[in-house]
């Protein structure tokens, strides 16, 4: 009971904010995408083919399995997708196949935002319903893009429940700091990621001011960042992505060139998995967790959820 009157009442926020979602989606339903199209499904779509690690992450918390035809290649990669352990050998896996999906005529594809956009032409062209999910960064807008999913697939209420688990999962776990440290992604070709990136969302949420933030970057939030600004940045901490192969943090440790720097005199360099950096969906509450921990906790020995 206790928590069902908690998601009634995560509805109520929705309801009062720009858009309402109920507990079942009214089909026919006609839904504008992130490429200004109109898709109509007339119909609860039962088959649906993923193309994006996103939409990958939500249908499998979202839908049965059999409801989904295929979801990207990339999610079975366990350096990049935290969910790679969770798909069954019986899932396929496939790319953006213009003839395979004409072939099995799936109800719905969702991809993304950056997908091929002739190949998306081609499939409309053939009458599949294709979804673009625009690529966000921001807590709040994954969040509404886990809900648009629920509510084009009908699985509302699910929806709800795994945006509300994901703010009850940093209400429980996040570290509070007296004072917020400063922090920066640096990584082995020189450069930082702005606001316009999920790694920004994920070192805010971690209590750590990003103090690259507001630096021009390019269209995918990457800044060139050279030793000498590095040293004039000066962040108490230094996010490197990727479990460190390569011996990258060691190079940083030890370059005589930035010992004078906060973050490398009190050794706090901290590698962050590329399965949460580069998430932007549910599991970013499980990025935000393992470095506000890695950084305020450091003894911590949580995993991974």
């Amino acid at each position: 009971m206790y928590q069902l009157l908690k998601n009634l009442f995560f509805i109520g926020c929705l309801c009062s904010s720009s858009f309402c979602f109920s507990a079942e989606t009214s089909y026919p339903i006609t839904m504008i995408d992130a490429s200004q199209h109109a898709v109509t499904l007339t119909q609860m779509p039962t088959r649906v083919d993923s193309k994006s690690m996103f939409s990958d992450q939500v249908l499998m918390a979202l839908l049965p399995l059999q409801d989904i035809t295929s979801l990207s290649r990339l999610s079975k990669d366990k350096t990049y997708s935290i969910i790679a352990n969770k798909i069954p050998a019986t899932l396929p896996l496939r790319d953006l196949n213009v003839e395979r999906i004409i072939a099995e005529r799936p109800d719905l594809v969702l991809v993304a935002s950056w997908s091929d956009s002739p190949k998306i032409a081609q499939l409309r062209t053939a009458g599949i319903k294709v979804f673009v999910i625009k690529t966000v960064y921001s807590l709040e807008n994954i969040e509404k893009n886990i809900l648009l999913v629920g509510k084009l697939v009908n699985k509302n209420d699910a929806a709800i429940a795994l945006v509300a688990a994901m703010q009850q999962h940093l209400k429980q776990q996040l570290i509070i700091p007296e004072k917020k440290l400063t922090a920066l992604e640096y990584t082995s070709w020189g450069a930082s990621s702005n606001h316009n990136s999920t790694i920004n969302t994920i070192i805010n949420q971690a209590q750590l001011t990003n103090v690259i933030a507001y630096n021009r970057g390019d269209k995918f939030g990457q800044v060139p960042i050279g030793k000498e600004q590095l040293l004039t940045l000066n962040p108490d901490i230094i996010i490197i992505p990727g479990i460190d192969s390569d011996g990258f943090k060691q190079q940083l440790l030890h370059d005589p060139a930035l010992q004078t720097l906060t973050a490398i005199r009190d050794r706090r360099v901290i590698s962050l998995p590329h399965a949460l950096r580069s998430t932007d969906s549910q599991y970013i509450a499980d990025a935000i967790i393992y470095l506000n921990h890695k950084v305020y906790q450091p003894h911590d020995s949580s995993s991974i959820h």
